[in-house]
């Protein structure tokens, strides 16, 4: 994933890549603005989100928002993320078409996986005071797929147990 805003990703990326770093380079980048950010992201609907690939972009956006901008916004934005990561092991994966994907892809959910924990760690890094309950939300989500892997048949058969993949 090329994050310069070039590359192969697509129009939509390189479109809310854009639109988070003019946000970001703002001294104090208006709330309505980066609202408008994450209402292209998921929403949980039951307990449930869905993510396709607009929306998968419009999160990693918001993280590089929330990271470039020296963490502007940050009691809106890390509680939606961590509530993300928590939700992981029952997201509705909505994939490209299987014409798309090619060899050396990695499966969506590992790549998506990554880079919102990456994110959140960075943040962790940067902020000491969101730093303890980030790292128990990234453990917590690492014991629930640690247990679903080792007894899925105890699991809710609705989640994506092919889909998942350690962080």
């Amino acid at each position: 994933m090329s994050l310069n805003g070039g590359g192969s990703r697509g129009f939509y990326f390189n479109t809310v890549l854009s639109l988070a770093r003019s946000l970001a380079a703002h001294r104090q980048a208006p709330i309505e603005k980066v609202q408008k950010l994450q209402c292209m992201c998921p929403v949980d609907f039951r307990g449930v989100f869905q993510l396709d690939e607009r929306r998968r972009d419009a999160v990693i956006a918001l993280g590089i928002f929330l990271v470039e901008s020296n963490l502007q916004h940050k009691d809106a934005i890390v509680p939606y993320l961590l509530g993300l990561l928590k939700g992981l092991p029952k997201v509705q994966w909505i994939e490209e078409s299987s014409e798309r994907k090619g060899r050396e892809t990695l499966p969506v959910a590992e790549n998506f996986s990554f880079c919102l924990v990456t994110l959140l760690s960075d943040v962790a890094q940067c902020d000491e005071t969101l730093r303890g309950q980030i790292l128990e939300a990234i453990m917590d989500i690492m014991q629930v797929l640690l247990d679903i892997c080792k007894s899925p048949e105890g699991h809710d058969k609705g989640t994506n147990i092919p889909h998942l993949f350690l962080l």
